[in-house]
């Protein structure tokens, strides 16, 4: 799906749920970005080894080329798990792969099948925020598994973990690059329940850089920033307060990343976290340069007043080598030397 089409589909959804919750929007004070609801007691699922089985299904978009698949299949298996491969994967329901209740239901048996360690997804694009009021939460929490995904999956990944505690995986999908680096941080976070990461060996799109100076120690939260936008004033926004927010993005002009920001200050967002990672922009550049502010100006605009340590330039996004972060684990961040340690392993 084209980034235009993901922005109206964004809009549209979000203003349908706007009315929709427009009550329980104002007396839980959501103009601040809070839902009122209590953070769920944190459970770590267990890591995963070697013979484990692992399910890929689609939640998003519609998988066009089979080619994607097969070679997924044989990534995971070359790690020594087996693999199950849902029917939503090779669906197709107008730019989703299945309907929201098949894509629901799917990923709600997966949850169930206690044979299951850990779900996957095939790709990204827009769907799961579709699905978010379909997911059965009390069996993720009677059942926990290892849930992996990024860019559309920010909805699923944040939700699971404000209604369960469960941590999950902000990492590669079926059509991400699986390289050296992204595999190693997968094999290091979820296999080996390691708890630091690799500083980028490559030349990246934004500098690994400190933008703002000092140390914060928080639960790591967020992902794509369109899509964590989106789950303002819903039941299924995430507290922030004393967390440590990531941000990433991808085909977005400086202007929207403007709007998306100053959204997330509005919200109090900015008055909560302790410090913040920004990963890769990929392709966030105006279309007309000379009539805009660039996307470093915009940011360092939206972040003029806070004190809080932010790094710059992480590997974390739309980009070929990318970290696979625990959302909801405690973590310290250390602006000054550009590192990232986790407090305690992701995995039991």
């Amino acid at each position: 799906m084209s980034n235009s089409e993901r922005r109206k589909f964004l809009k549209s959804g979000l203003a349908l749920s706007a009315f929709s919750m427009l009550p329980a929007f104002i007396s839980a004070q959501a103009v601040t970005g809070k839902t009122g609801a209590e953070q769920a007691t944190p459970t770590f699922p267990a890591r995963l080894i070697k013979g484990d089985t692992i399910a890929i299904m689609g939640m998003a978009g519609a998988m066009r080329d089979p080619k994607i698949l097969s070679g997924f299949i044989q990534i995971m298996e070359q790690q020594g798990f087996n693999v199950s491969v849902g029917q939503t994967v090779n669906k197709t329901y107008g730019y989703l792969s299945g309907s929201d209740e098949e894509r629901a239901n799917e990923f709600n048996d997966f949850v169930a099948n206690s044979n299951v360690k850990a779900i996957l997804f095939i790709k990204g694009g827009w769907g799961c925020g579709r699905v978010l009021d379909k997911i059965d939460y009390p069996q993720l929490k009677k059942n926990p598994k290892i849930i992996l995904g990024f860019s559309d999956m920010t909805s699923l990944l944040n939700a699971i973990y404000q209604k369960t505690g469960l941590i999950t995986f902000h990492g590669p999908v079926g059509n991400s690059s699986w390289e050296k680096f992204s595999l190693n941080s997968f094999q290091d976070i979820v296999c080996r329940g390691g708890d630091s990461f690799q500083k980028p060996e490559l030349p990246q799109l934004q500098l690994f850089s400190t933008w703002q100076n000092g140390k914060a120690t928080g639960e790591l939260i967020g992902g794509n920033l369109t899509v964590f936008c989106s789950l303002l004033g819903t039941p299924y926004w995430p507290s922030c307060a004393g967390k440590i927010l990531f941000l990433e993005e991808t085909h977005e002009e400086p202007y929207r990343i403007d709007r998306m920001l100053n959204s997330l200050r509005l919200a109090g967002v900015f008055d909560e976290v302790s410090g913040i990672i920004f990963g890769q922009f990929n392709d966030c550049n105006a279309e007309k340069p000379l009539e805009s502010f660039t996307l470093e100006e915009v940011v360092r605009h939206q972040l003029k007043g806070y004190s809080f340590p932010v790094i710059w330039g992480a590997p974390i996004g739309h980009v070929k080598n990318k970290w696979t972060l625990p959302i909801g684990v405690k973590a310290l961040m250390d602006a000054d030397g550009l590192s990232v340690k986790l407090m305690q392993p992701a995995v039991s």
